[in-house]
């Protein structure tokens, strides 16, 4: 009996008290360390992340023999055999070779994993797969990241992020350590990131880190990945109806350690659509349609006892020649040709002497430029264009508007760029300096006809926005930064960080400190906080993205000072298992020193009705008396302010398994945005109040998945029309040539016996901004359908844009009504919109 309770006690301790060891290692890519590598125990729920270093740690591991998976998008899953030992610890080094990922292997899905001594607040390491497979995002990086907590599009046909209350113009992106001005391609809609080619996409949507810099935003980091090691050639092709994109990759040749990679994409909308417009008399024959091209290209030689070498190449260009046809039905007639050039040049060396010593110098040439030359015939904006479809162009002539534009654009940057990071004992120390060269010349002329000259004259804020510019910048930016990433306890890491930046167009310096901490209070759950200030410095290359224009020349520039912010953010983050993660953060952001158009004196004209007299005709109405008022011109001061701030939830699942058949995320903004301009206070017009994403994928077979993305925006502010007016337009009645005095606009009809008739225009007020437009909905899908044959994998998908044909509305046509009450015409976004298409890989 004794014998029998001694082995039962012995059993029952076996079992409620399990032996435990510890599994660490590193994991590189031969020479330099690979970050984010997933690490997983097969079978049990534990699992991690490698760090900066490339070391990872699993504490806690039962007694037993484990099959352990290591696997990261752009290089070979590996499995290995492990046996855990009591007390003892398990360490493996482990070389990941990369690789194209292939179609029958399990595909991780879903955000990667943070480590907690990663102090970064509002990370979003996106997975280069859900930019291929998410529904509606027509395979494109920056529509992908339109999904996710924080980021908003403008609307359907743009790609910009609009990130946390700032315009795109605040967002610096970076591609393989080159700031890139214009990351857009086919004019906004899709961008310069091709999934198929990019092994990294990181966004920091605020409190970005001290080697950040000159934005009041956020930082979106991409880098692309190297080719194939083990293959002379291998590649993989995509199609639709409206696109290509092929990527070919391989090992060096003449035995050469490294590897190439060159992908290239177009459009052919001017090869599908452009006859069948053609044909039916819609445009003119010279007309080509919207197009673009680009070659990107990535040589990688090493590594070489420490050293490694890479280039990367851009050559790409967007175009479009339009002119009306004669058999067209609207009243318009548009001619339009533009071209636009994104051109990147860079060397890095990498240079690794040992395991705590990482250095990066990069060389960079980029040009972004274009030419555009606009001419038009345009109703006039009070009529209700659907009155004059079809109407002879002899009869419209009265009623036409003529503008011309012309203009060109280039702004080129030569970088140098130093940064090393030194790994010592708890400490991660980052440092590094750039310089950068920059040359801006942008030109822009206006023609106006005289009736249209007239109606500017008369609305001096309209006026000044359409002035000529032209002006050539030749200027210098230098930075330099520091941080150090330490442990103070088991639990708490800590940042601080100090940036400096010099502004030659300026000629004014900045200090801009920054803080961010991390505390774990377990395994699985982490706080972090940040606080931190940021510059951003005026630029031509910025205006773009703001569409505005500015004079930065001498006498402007060296009075302004660089915009500012402050960052304050809270966050916490825990993993419900392996799978499930749950992310609360909130923010804060107050911007000073905005640049605005500074305002001056200027005048307006104060009319009103005669009683008893008809005000279709001019006496009708008392002679336009000129008053004080405002006129906005395009020098630039520093005179707004403004702040943004909110809450965001976001719960995601990855797919990690064979058997773990779904993915996906749902989030969840509470958002706020406004600006204070000249002692006004107004929403910022991408404010949105609420925001939600959801997004899943299912894979239902070996063979078929499907996913859906269902959009809501609760919609952006807008300027609403609150009336009409009568047109004042300057007439020259002292035939001197100069149009001086003021008078009402009038337009004879058919009959030229009748009086003539006052015209008027749409009255918008003067408060910006006093409505809201229509909540946003939309839901997507896709399906994809995988199989094999002719020996290569192929992936054939139907993917389905507002699969419930909501109409959403991106603004208003407005427009006066024989009765002289205003008309509202709403124009709307994406109809419904399959696409079907294809990849295979070879």
């Amino acid at each position: 009996m004794r014998s029998l309770i001694f082995a039962l006690l012995i059993l029952f301790n076996s079992i409620s008290f399990p032996q435990y060891g510890d599994f660490k290692g590193k994991v590189t890519d031969g020479i330099l360390p690979i970050q984010f590598v997933n690490i997983f125990l097969l079978n049990t729920t534990l699992g991690t992340a490698s760090q900066s270093d490339g070391t990872f740690r699993i504490t806690g591991v039962p007694v037993g023999i484990y099959e352990v998976r290591f696997s990261s998008i752009g290089y070979e899953t590996r499995v290995f055999d492990i046996t855990i030992s009591e007390g003892k610890t398990v360490e493996i080094n482990v070389v990941l070779k990369t690789s194209v990922i292939e179609v029958d292997d399990v595909e991780v899905t879903g955000l990667r994993q943070q480590k907690q001594s990663d102090t970064r607040t509002s990370l979003i390491d996106l997975n280069p797969r859900d930019a291929k497979i998410l529904p509606g995002a027509a395979e494109d990086v920056l529509r992908t990241l339109q999904s996710l907590p924080g980021v908003l599009a403008p609307n359907d046909f743009s790609s910009q992020l609009i990130v946390r209350g700032s315009g795109p113009d605040q967002n610096l992106i970076i591609m393989d350590d080159v700031e890139v001005f214009n990351p857009y391609r086919l004019y906004g809609v899709i961008s310069m990131f091709n999934p198929d080619a990019v092994s990294d996409v990181n966004l920091i949507s605020g409190g970005f880190p001290a080697k950040y810099g000159d934005r009041l935003s956020a930082v979106l980091d991409v880098t692309n990945r190297e080719g194939s090691i083990n293959k002379n050639l291998t590649g993989s092709l995509n199609a639709s109806i409206v696109d290509a994109n092929l990527v070919l990759e391989g090992k060096n040749p003449f035995d050469i350690k490294g590897s190439w990679l060159l992908n290239s994409r177009r459009t052919y909308y001017d090869l599908i659509i452009e006859p069948f417009v053609k044909s039916a008399g819609l445009v003119e024959e010279s007309t080509t349609f919207p197009n673009f091209y680009d070659v990107q290209g990535k040589l990688v030689f090493g590594p070489f006892n420490g050293h490694k070498f890479l280039f990367n190449g851009v050559y790409s260009r967007d175009g479009v020649n339009v002119i009306s046809g004669e058999d067209r039905n609207t009243a318009d007639s548009v001619g339009v040709f533009n071209v636009t050039r994104n051109d990147i040049i860079s060397g890095a060396w990498h240079y690794v002497p040992n395991k705590k010593f990482f250095n990066k110098f990069v060389v960079s040439w980029y040009r972004n430029s274009g030419d555009t030359d606009f001419d038009s015939q345009i109703l006039d904006p009070s009529l209700n264009r659907s009155d004059f479809e079809d109407v002879l162009p002899d009869t419209l002539r009265p009623y036409l508007l003529g503008f011309k534009f012309n203009g060109d654009f280039s702004y080129t940057k030569i970088s140098i760029d130093d940064k090393l990071t030194y790994f010592w004992k708890d400490h991660v120390f980052e440092a590094g300096a750039g310089y950068d060269f920059m040359e801006t010349r942008q030109n822009f002329n206006f023609e106006l006809d005289p009736q249209l000259e007239a109606i500017f004259l008369a609305n001096p804020q309209v006026r000044a926005s359409l002035s000529d510019l032209r002006d050539l910048k030749k200027y210098n930016r230098f930075r330099a930064f520091a941080q150090n990433n330490f442990k103070l306890s088991n639990k708490l890491y800590f940042n601080p960080s100090l940036r400096f930046d010099y502004y030659d167009l300026l000629d004014k310096s900045y200090l801009a400190p920054r803080i961010s901490l991390s505390y774990a209070i377990d395994e699985i759950t982490t706080i972090r906080a940040v606080w931190g200030m940021y510059y951003q410095s005026p630029g031509y290359e910025k205006l773009r993205d703001q569409n505005v224009l500015f004079d930065l020349g001498d006498r402007y520039a060296k009075n302004l000072n660089a915009e500012r912010a402050y960052h304050y953010v809270f966050g916490i983050e825990r993993w419900l298992d392996n799978e499930w993660s749950l992310r609360f953060e909130s923010y804060y952001k107050d911007f000073q020193d905005l640049i605005v158009p500074q305002i001056v004196e200027g005048t307006r004209f104060f009319i009103e009705p005669v009683p008893g007299r008809n005000s279709r005709f001019i006496d009708g109405w008392t002679s336009p008396v000129p008053v004080k008022g405002d006129s906005v011109t395009q020098i630039p001061i520093n005179n707004a302010f403004g702040e943004a701030y909110g809450f965001e939830f976001f719960i995601a699942k990855k797919n990690l398994s064979r058997s773990s058949k779904l993915s996906g995320w749902i989030s969840y903004s509470l958002a706020f945005a406004d600006r204070y301009e000249y002692n006004n206070k107004f929403p910022f017009r991408f404010d949105q109040r609420h925001t939600i994403n959801i997004v899943l994928n299912y894979d239902v077979s070996n063979w078929f998945n499907f996913g859906i993305r269902w959009q809501y925006g609760s919609g952006f502010p807008i300027s609403e029309a609150i009336g009409v007016k009568p047109r004042i337009i300057y007439v020259d009645n002292d035939f001197d040539g100069i149009p001086e005095t003021p008078a009402l606009a009038t337009r004879r009809s058919n009959d030229p016996s009748a009086e003539p008739q006052v015209i008027y225009d749409v009255d918008y007020g003067d408060r910006n901004f006093n409505s809201r437009k229509p909540e946003y909905h939309r839901l997507d899908m896709r399906a994809n359908f995988l199989t094999n044959f002719w020996g290569v994998d192929w992936i054939f998908y139907l993917d389905i844009i507002n699969v419930y044909n909501r109409k959403n509305v991106i603004g208003y046509d407005y427009y006066i009504e024989d009765d002289l009450t205003l008309g509202k015409r709403p124009g709307n976004m994406f109809p419904i919109l399959p696409t079907l298409g294809f990849s295979v890989k070879f």
